[in-house]
């Protein structure tokens, strides 16, 4: 098959870039033809739409953990306007399947007064769209006035495809795709070479609670502490004039804090490998009432051999949820105080070898579930209408949110 897989702008793609990478490169294992592009509404495709250049991955782009990837211009096309948009049917309909990697556009505000964007889905062409947002139909929920044309929607965790119950479009759980054909080993003697300690690796932004974790610092003791990513929290931790959190930062760093700002992957999965535990601080209420919604990182931890730490509300806890405390990883409550938190991270932290195997192994029993081949495999089968696991029914909340952004926003051009 050939596969055109679509990104509009956003300011943050995070850990969509490594979706994406390992969807690419599923997809291609599998024997199909994978193309990127960048959809922008303009009148001419800019020289490049510049992220990194630190790496080259399966699709072809060069691209950057922090920035992003990096778009020349034969990668992007232009949608503005009548003979653009005729130009981009005519381009879609050589392809037999498309992914939207980003939905759709969202409330940038070079989209102001965009009515083309809703052009761009009237093909023949299969049509899935990737939900990454757990609380999507808050954040975009203008995604239905195009709904009738997808084939479905793929959800990457619990919380996102429990929303898309209120979307009449056919959906899926469809897990973020790894690569798990290189598991680091767990015997007793590697884990004798690990260090006590832990790694936390994400965004700094609010749900993500990085303020909460540098403030437990202090007291999980002697362990090693490597914090890395960076994000508008870092600021409210390190600014001087924007400071949120008064020597939160400080006290961290004079407690062993080791921060690494943002790393690679071949950096985050060096780190993985040579300490006991991975801590996810993160937890949302909002998105705790909808479903489990863990960073990707939490099988990164999994498959390098680090015990994943996450907070309750993050994971769900439920009997049909992913992750489970005790068994396959260990959950701190989302309302522990600082000195709880550090002190459950401590006693993690020094989990003897006979309980870290038997949690690890049992981690390892998902990873199938994330296997590339095995995610690319799912998003074929939901763009061809094999594959459908809910079909929800659209709210009057969510139909009156979207038809109230088209008027006002992309029809009005009102931000």
């Amino acid at each position: 098959m050939k596969i055109l897989i679509t990104f509009f702008p956003i300011d943050d793609m995070g850990g969509i870039i490594n979706h994406h990478e390992q969807l690419c490169a599923g997809l291609q294992e599998l024997g199909h033809q994978v193309t990127t592009k960048l959809l922008m509404w303009r009148p001419h495709a800019p020289r490049s739409a510049a992220g990194g250049v630190n790496d080259m991955g399966f699709s072809g782009l060069s691209f950057d953990q922090r920035k992003g990837f990096t778009f020349l211009n034969k990668d992007i096309i232009p949608y503005q306007g009548a003979e653009n948009l005729a130009r981009w049917k005519e381009y879609a309909s050589g392809f037999d399947l498309i992914i939207w990697q980003v939905a759709v556009p969202t409330k940038r505000k070079e989209n102001a007064g965009n009515t083309d964007w809703i052009s761009l889905y009237n093909t023949d062409v299969p049509q899935v769209a990737v939900i990454h947002d757990g609380n999507f139909l808050d954040s975009y929920p203008w995604l239905h006035l195009v709904g009738y044309k997808l084939a479905g929607l793929a959800c990457v965790h619990n919380c996102a495809f429990n929303s898309a119950r209120q979307i009449n479009i056919p959906s899926a759980l469809v897990l973020n795709p790894f690569d798990i054909s290189n598991p680091a080993p767990i015997d007793r003697s590697s884990f004798k070479a690990r260090n006590p300690g832990f790694l936390s690796v994400q965004t700094f932004k609010a749900w993500k609670r990085v303020p909460e974790l540098c403030a437990a610092i202090p007291h999980m003791g002697n362990i090693a502490k490597h914090v890395a990513g960076k994000g508008i929290d870092y600021y409210y931790l390190t600014s001087e004039d924007k400071c949120k959190y008064p020597g939160v930062w400080d006290n961290a760093i004079a407690h062993g804090m080791n921060y690494m700002d943002v790393i690679s992957n071949f950096q985050r999965d060096k780190v993985l490998r040579s300490v006991t535990t991975l801590i996810d601080p993160s937890w949302s209420k909002k998105y705790g009432a909808i479903g489990a919604h863990f960073n990707r990182v939490m099988v990164d931890a999994i498959l390098q051999g680090a015990i994943p730490i996450a907070r309750d509300l993050g994971v769900g806890g439920g009997a049909d949820d992913l992750f489970q405390d005790g068994w396959n990883c260990f959950t701190i409550p989302w309302d522990d105080d600082p000195i709880h938190f550090g002190v459950s991270v401590n006693h993690f932290a020094h989990t003897p070898f006979h309980e870290y195997e038997d949690i690890i192994m049992n981690g390892r029993d998902l990873l199938q579930k994330f296997e590339r081949k095995a995610v690319a495999q799912r998003f074929i089968d939901l763009g061809l209408g094999a594959l459908c696991e809910q079909r929800g029914v659209l709210s009057e909340e969510v139909k009156i949110k979207g038809y109230l952004a088209l008027q006002h926003f992309f029809a009005g051009g009102i931000a």
